[in-house]
């Protein structure tokens, strides 16, 4: 099945990026661009260091350093720049992870949703392959995301998340996207940066309301659609593991990204993202005695039927035995 954009694709149908299929060969030429990119991307912050380390010694690398920090006074707006995702560099990087997707129900796009993604793992690989196919996916629908504020005082990675539709998720930004469109959010975040396994799956989502909050009080038409990413914690581990409790209270993944040859460019593991059935959302206001009631209710859906669609599609991606453990 090719993504052409024209259209939804079938519901439970695994379909593969670009037209590809499981048995693809990816040319050297798309790999090596790849592999080139994606080590600027996911290796930025060592090379900002490097580059740092290096300003002491050397005027050149202070001034290179001194205008790329100068960039993060440029706005970075959500725009969900078009051109940009259908770039060729990004389908070099969805041809690298074998990208592959399966909708278990087609969306009204009339309405809006809020896609909780699964797992943030060390670092969301999957849901940003998947940012750049949005459009194919889900053709005629506005879909935004929040993102962690940290990245956006990163310069390069503040406006490439921008471009993808991306904010800094405060409550106040995930409400007003969600007034111009459908809002995805990794539900995890830094915390599952800490959390690998090399057995299981770990994911954090018991305590974390916050999304399930602004959709009762908003009323979410659409509903909650749980999604979740197989592969994604493959890509990397992170070192040190230490560092997990001061991270979370510093809201920033502090480590060092472990991938392909031991270095910050990710594995080349096949990456299948499977967005479930949306669940009802009811608008209550925030000051009905109800309001709790109702947002427990909800959330305890969204665990009972994330859990439900992993057991459901684990085999397929090769995991039968890999059990998901919601924390």
């Amino acid at each position: 099945m090719i993504d052409t954009g024209t259209g939804q694709a079938p519901v439970n149908v695994r379909i593969y990026s670009d037209g590809f299929n499981k048995n693809h060969k990816q040319s050297f030429v798309s790999w090596a661009v790849a592999v080139a990119t994606l080590g600027i991307y996911t290796g930025w912050m060592h090379l900002l260091i490097a580059l740092m380390l290096a300003s002491f010694f050397s005027r050149t690398c202070f001034v290179v350093l001194l205008a790329i920090w100068s960039t993060t006074f440029l706005p970075a707006k959500p725009v969900l720049w078009n051109a940009f995702c259908r770039s060729w560099i990004f389908q070099t990087w969805r041809e690298y992870f074998q990208f592959s997707y399966l909708n278990e129900a087609t969306l009204d796009p009339a309405k809006n949703y809020i896609f909780t993604e699964f797992p943030h793992g060390v670092f969301p690989m999957s849901e940003l392959v998947a940012g750049t196919l949005c459009q194919a996916i889900w053709p005629f629908f506005n879909i935004y995301a929040v993102a962690a504020s940290s990245v956006f005082s990163i310069p390069f990675w503040r406006h490439f998340i921008a471009w993808l539709g991306g904010v800094p998720a405060t409550p106040g930004n995930f409400k007003k996207v969600l007034k111009k469109g459908s809002v995805a959010v990794i539900v995890g975040g830094i915390a599952e940066m800490y959390m690998q396994h090399k057995r299981k799956e770990r994911i954090k989502l018991l305590e974390r309301k916050g999304f399930v909050k602004i959709a009762v009080e908003a009323g979410v038409d659409g509903g909650i659609i749980p999604v979740y990413h197989f592969g994604n914690t493959q890509v990397f581990d992170f070192w040190p593991q230490s560092l997990a409790g001061f991270a979370r209270k510093q809201r920033a993944g502090l480590g060092l990204l472990v991938g392909r040859w031991g270095t910050p460019l990710p594995r080349k593991v096949p990456l299948y993202m499977v967005s479930g059935v949306p669940i009802p959302v009811p608008k209550v206001d925030k000051a009905d005695p109800k309001f709790d009631e109702t947002v427990d209710a909800v959330h305890a859906q969204v665990v009972a039927q994330l859990q439900e669609l992993y057991d459901r599609h684990k085999a397929s991606y090769g995991w039968a035995d890999r059990p998901l453990i919601i924390e």
